[in-house]
């Protein structure tokens, strides 16, 4: 009954926001005056040019790209003058603003033939707007597509993983890694300001966005074609991170949010004790091993074991508490200084978030289908009831530097992550043919640190320049002190509690990734005429990336009598100080050489291009780049026995074509074709074994892995109607050589994934882009945003190999983003309505057999409806107060087999098994924020 009352609630709520959203479109009172200031003979946009309209003090400055615009004009008639230093000012007049509308001027100067010496005119270009990002989509050679900072704070989305989804041909998977184009994460490539980003996870190669948080990104890009200037090593996307670095004036600014969860907030919570630190995300050092425990218990004697077992003997005991509202702040302080004819700018900024989660999960796995019987034979069933609390902290603090032609950027990015976490698991295993239990307690930390310096030297302007970054970075993943308890029902014993402890494990683990690049590019063009103006680039490319990876295991040895083998869940009197003795309880060590490893690569590119045009119309970029690549790794076989030495050498070249033919100022067609690689990582040839619980198997890398090659092309059409709105169209094909995925079979009594190579696959789809104003229709100050994919994906294997053609894993075959966004300025109010749905993807690729009826099928994630719901309102000019409703529908996440049977006389029929299924609850967040 309370969640029936409680879901009635939601839906008022939701009926009445929803109601209110569409209500604020009949308010607009005033108009806009906007467009473009362009050099009447190059047709260039002017930087920084000043827009006023006359006989007020009202006006603009256009931006790197000649735009401006000016908001809250009052209906009326106008004259407005555009000037720019060594330019005839413009006057336009009779210019009507009507309310509710924009009134497009293109406004073209003409050169005043003035002889100025020593005038420099200084700007910074903002790529945080939505029309600066479009501009940069227009005018890319490479097909891409981007979002803005503008149009993330019209969401309530919290971190860059969330962002990602609004970008067409983009899905998330665990929350925190994308598919670019049906591709998973290992065949994308992420840089943060210009610089690589190593991983923080053990097992993938991938950055964890939901590290970021989204009021940090200024705009992020998705290079979805090559180009001889972007990294060879991605197949489905290049994602380019850029934090704000170009402060607003000088400002400060607070934010808070509330935030609850139908699940979690409120609720009776769980979790083994922790410390005040675990607050702050940093309580993995306080359960780390001691620096005086030895490096092998196996060296001690058992008197000396159950001693160092008593030293660390500590958090069995469960924290019993109410789960509060998740909780987030932000302080951001923007300054500009001008000293001694240098623009300096500053952002620095301070986060901090927790959040509790709580979920309850059906948890399956199956054998080969009983044919004969038409019923599943589950491996094991299981009930999952999990607890969980993610605390985040970050800090970003960039700097910038401009004086004449040249610009400095010092840009450093920290962040730190903690989870606790607290699973209780319940069920049948079939093939002990056991009631079991199993208690896990854990504790990951991750830290991440990002920093570049960078310059832009215009040498001689509008004819070269050179750039230049150097980066570092650096990630940690730790899961210290990991509690494994394992439980069997005693069915002969009729008390409470009737589970026996039966195998309790404990895991230390330390991942250390650090990173280093240095970049520089060259441009310089030619004027050759008025129609032909081509552009040389050139630059060179380094990087360096080392990894250190330690592990620990132990058991534990349950002897003699004394003590309570029986728990409920609370295993504190069993693991008391006073049952850890020799007689009775003390860890072994059953570390092998396998469970440490070193690894580091080296790569090293140059690259040139030349960017050709014919006027306007016909642009192309031309490249090559080449990539020499190093991978070395040192570590043991999975039984740690025998040393693995790996050294791979590869050079490879890398070609590209990218062209763009403009049918007119506001349609054009972009063709691509290019090269690009995809290489092992460290973890996917290291031969370590790591239990993955919620898997339940182990997941080890195969050191015969060879790189993967693919060839892209790309096909678009682009429609600009009109400033900030654009609706495009286009199809892509790749085709990929040793394709490498992810794989799982039978090991002993349980499952164990790996990676391998495959013989080919291709891929290709159609996408869909469109941002559209709907004042045409009458709604003033309401826009539209779609963005829709559909792929098909195929991946081939050997003649006779047991393995069938199947779709890539990790490719979904459609999937749609949608929107409506309300902006009312002259109230301060502004909400939006998104849509989000995938298609079906293969999650984890099953285990094929000669006879179809026996195989062990691809698990599937099944496709959920997504809806988000914000609003917000601006009080004056210092307070906003924001309120949202993430994943309003609440639809089950499911993940299932699909077993395809043939009989005797040759019919097909399908099964169905259910692997994993949870809801995640819905996200209600009330904020407000202060700028001074």
């Amino acid at each position: 009954m309370g969640k029936s009352f409680r879901d009635k609630r939601l839906k008022r709520l939701g009926l009445f926001l929803m109601g209110a959203f569409l209500s604020f479109s009949l308010w607009a009172q005033t108009g806009v005056i906007c467009g473009t200031v362009m050099d009447a003979k190059l047709k260039e946009p002017l930087i920084g040019a000043s827009v006023v309209v006359e006989g007020t003090t009202v006006g603009a400055i256009t931006d790197i790209d000649g735009h401006f615009r000016i908001e809250n004009v009052k209906p009326g008639t106008y004259s407005v003058a555009a000037s720019y230093v060594s330019y005839q000012t413009q006057t336009v007049k009779d210019v009507p603003v009507v309310a509710r509308q924009e009134a497009v001027l293109n406004i073209e100067l003409s050169d005043a033939n003035l002889q100025l010496q020593n005038v420099v005119v200084v700007a910074q270009r903002k790529l945080g707007t939505e029309m600066a990002v479009l501009n940069t989509v227009r005018k890319s050679l490479p097909v891409v597509n981007g979002i803005s900072a503008q149009q993330i704070g019209k969401t309530q989305d919290s971190d860059a993983a969330e962002v990602l989804r609004r970008i067409p041909g983009i899905t998330i998977v665990d929350d925190r890694f994308i598919v670019v184009r049906g591709l998973a994460q290992r065949y994308n490539n992420v840089w943060l300001n210009n610089a690589t980003t190593p991983s923080s996870e053990t097992d993938s190669r991938a950055f964890s966005f939901d590290v970021l948080p989204s009021s940090l990104i200024d705009n992020m890009m998705i290079y979805k074609s090559p180009s001889a200037e972007l990294p060879a090593d991605f197949s489905g996307g290049f994602v380019q991170v850029m934090t704000k670095n170009i402060p607003d004036g000088n400002t400060f600014n607070v934010s808070y949010q509330m935030g609850f969860n139908t699940n979690a907030t409120f609720r009776n919570f769980q979790l083994t004790d922790g410390t005040a630190k675990d607050y702050l995300g940093f309580g993995a050092g306080v359960r780390s091993l001691p620096s005086s425990f030895p490096a092998h218990l196996g060296e001690h004697s058992t008197d000396e074991a159950a001693a160092f077992t008593r030293q660390i003997n500590q958090r069995w005991g469960i924290n019993k508490f109410t789960a509060i509202p998740d909780q987030k702040v932000s302080l951001t302080a923007h300054r500009s200084y001008d000293v001694g004819g240098w623009k300096i700018g500053n952002i620095t900024n301070l986060n901090w978030s927790t959040e509790y989660d709580y979920s309850e999960t059906v948890n399956n796995n199956y054998i080969a289908y009983d044919v004969k019987n038409d019923v599943s034979r589950p491996r094991f069933e299981y009930n999952d009831i999990r607890y969980k609390n993610t605390s985040k902290l970050g800090a970003l603090f960039n700097w910038s530097f401009q004086r004449d032609g040249s610009k400095y950027e010092l840009r450093n990015f920290f962040s730190q992550r903690g989870v606790s976490a607290l699973t209780q698991r319940e069920g049948m295993n079939y093939y002990s043919d056991k009631d079991i239990r199993k208690w896990e307690s854990l504790y990951t930390g991750r830290t991440t640190y990002s920093g570049q310096i960078s310059g832009v030297h215009t040498l001689r302007e509008n004819v070269n320049k050179v750039d230049w970054t150097a980066g570092y970075a650096f990630a940690s993943y730790r899961e210290p002190d990991r509690k494994i308890v394992n439980s069997i029902l005693d069915e002969n014993r009729t008390e409470q509690p009737n589970y026996y402890v039966s195998d309790p494990m404990r895991y230390y683990q330390e991942l250390k990734d650090h990173s280093a690049s240095l970049a520089a590019n060259y441009e310089h063009k030619f004027t050759v005429s008025d129609r032909f103006a081509p552009v040389f680039n050139g630059g060179i490319y380094g990087e360096y990336k080392s990894r250190t990876f330690d592990a620990r295991r132990f058991g534990y040895n349950l002897l003699g009598s004394g003590y309570d083998r029986y728990a409920d869940w609370d295993y504190t009197d069993l693991f008391a100080d006073s049952n850890i003795s020799a007689d009775k309880i003390w860890m072994r060590e059953t570390t092998t050489n396998s469970d440490s490893y070193t690894s580091e690569n080296l790569l090293g590119a140059a690259y040139v291009s030349a960017k050709l045009n014919y006027g306007e119309v016909l642009n192309a970029n031309i490249g090559v780049r080449m990539e020499y690549y190093q991978l070395k790794m040192d570590g043991y076989s999975s039984d740690g026995t025998t040393p693995v030495h790996l050294d791979n050498k590869t050079t490879d070249f890398f070609p590209s074509v990218n062209v763009a033919y403009n049918l007119s100022q506001k349609h054009l067609v972009r063709a691509a074709y290019g090269r690009s690689v995809n290489r092992p990582e460290f973890r996917e040839v290291v031969p370590y074994v790591y239990f993955n619980f919620e898997r339940d198997a182990n997941i080890v890398g195969n050191t015969e892995l060879k790189n993967a090659y693919a060839d892209n092309i790309d096909l678009r059409y682009e429609f600009y109607p009109a400033a900030g709105e654009m609706i495009t169209i286009g199809g892509f094909y790749k085709h990929f050589k040793d394709p490498i995925e992810e794989t799982y079979n039978e090991a002993g009594s349980g499952l164990q994934y790996t990676y391998h190579n495959a013989k080919n696959a291709e891929t290709f789809g159609v996408e869909l882009d469109v941002k559209k104003n709907l004042d045409f229709i009458g709604l003033r100050g309401l826009s539209f945003v779609c963005n829709a994919a559909y792929i098909y994906s195929r991946v081939r294997f050997e003649e006779g190999a047991p393995e069938r053609d199947r779709p890539l894993a990790g490719q979904s075959p459609y999937l749609v983003n949608a929107g409506f966004f309300y902006q009312y300025d002259d109230k301060g109010i502004s909400a939006s309505l998104l849509y989000n749905r995938i298609g079906k993807r293969i999650e984890s690729v099953g285990v094929p057999m000669q006879n179809q009826n026996e195989d062990i099928p691809d698990i599937y994630e099944m496709p959920r409806n997504s809806l988000d719901l914000t609003f917000s309102k601006k009080i004056g000019k210092i307070v906003e107060v924001k309120a949202g409703i993430q994943d309003m529908l609440n639809s089950k996440v499911e993940y299932k087999q699909f077993v395809k049977l043939t009989d005797d006389k040759g019919g097909k029929s399908e099964r169905e098994q259910l692997i994993r299924s949870y809801r995640p609850g819905v996200d209600i967040n009330v904020g407000v924020s202060l700028r001074f």
